[in-house]
């Protein structure tokens, strides 16, 4: 055998590859004997050859674990790159619209995303996109995750690009407000029926701390575990909500909802765009989705 022969690593097969970027990322071989339609037994047999291949460690294994090596974690990144580039190819040669899935909150997806996305597709008619709003792990490759950290950006927590700031208001129906008159102290916010869309209350007392007073509702109050269920309650009258202003930006604007103390300024958090799968699509849609928050911010 030459030297140069001697010298040249053995390239694995396609398939062990694709099994091993989906262990990697889901962090179990049953979920990615799930998403590829193979037994767990299956899975680990490709890991393995692949391990023989490249005479190298890539997992560490436990009974009900797995976890990437120094190894695994560093040629995980070339996998993904050189992956990316031949679904890429497969699509341009077959004439198959590029597809994206994007895994995203509830509330952010319905009213923020919905109403933007014909702007999207007029610049990226190639696209289709496919959201998951609810918990399917395994169920399918998220190429794109929208996650949501509280506190002032950046959360030094959380991966990705931060896009879009939560900033909150105190938001009712107007017919709530003939009660009170001329609202003139944010404390009279309280004596109307509060909705929570968390169990913590963390908007109301981020909210109340930025006025400077106390969380205590003076009546009613109704709790929620989304801030989706809660803005709903506001429409139909309930009481008062808090909400990101992004997301209620043409409620206010028709006046079919009234902000209350808009000298109040409170930040809660932010929403971050984590890349799972590179790639210019995935690229191209985060770029976009910072965009899209740039003008949110502008419109406040």
């Amino acid at each position: 055998m030459s030297a140069r022969h001697a010298d040249t690593v053995r390239l694995p097969w396609l398939n062990t590859l694709v099994a091993f970027e989906a262990a990697s990322r889901l962090g179990s071989l049953t979920l990615a004997a799930s998403e590829l339609n193979l037994t767990p037994g299956a899975v680990s047999r490709q890991i393995k050859l692949l391990e023989q291949s490249l005479d190298v460690t890539l997992f560490q294994r436990s009974h009900n674990a797995i976890e990437l090596t120094d190894a695994g974690r560093a040629f995980l990144g070339h996998v993904k790159n050189a992956l990316a580039e031949i679904r890429k190819g497969a699509r341009e040669v077959s004439g198959q619209a590029a597809k994206l899935t994007i895994r995203a909150p509830l509330t952010l997806t319905q009213r923020w995303l919905i109403p933007r996305l014909e702007h999207y597709h007029h610049d990226h008619p190639g696209v289709d996109l496919r959201f998951r709003t609810i918990g399917t792990a395994g169920s399918d490759r998220i190429d794109v995750e929208i996650k949501y950290a509280r506190g002032s950006p950046p959360a030094t927590e959380v991966e990705g690009e931060m896009f879009l700031a939560d900033n909150t208001a105190p938001i009712c129906r107007p017919e709530l407000l003939s009660r009170l008159g001329i609202l003139t102290d944010p404390i009279q916010v309280l004596s109307l029926p509060i909705l929570q869309d968390t169990a913590d209350a963390w908007s109301w007392r981020q909210w109340c701390k930025g006025a400077a007073i106390p969380f205590e509702p003076l009546g009613r109050s109704m709790v929620f575990d989304t801030d989706e269920a809660a803005i709903d309650a506001c429409l139909s009258g309930l009481g008062v909500a808090q909400a990101n202003t992004a997301f209620v930006d043409p409620l206010l604007r028709s006046g079919s909802i009234t902000r209350l103390c808009p000298q109040i300024e409170v930040l809660l958090g932010a929403y971050y765009a984590v890349v799972h799968t590179s790639g210019r699509v995935a690229d191209a849609f985060v770029a976009w989705l910072k965009s899209q928050g740039r003008g949110a911010e502008l419109v406040k």
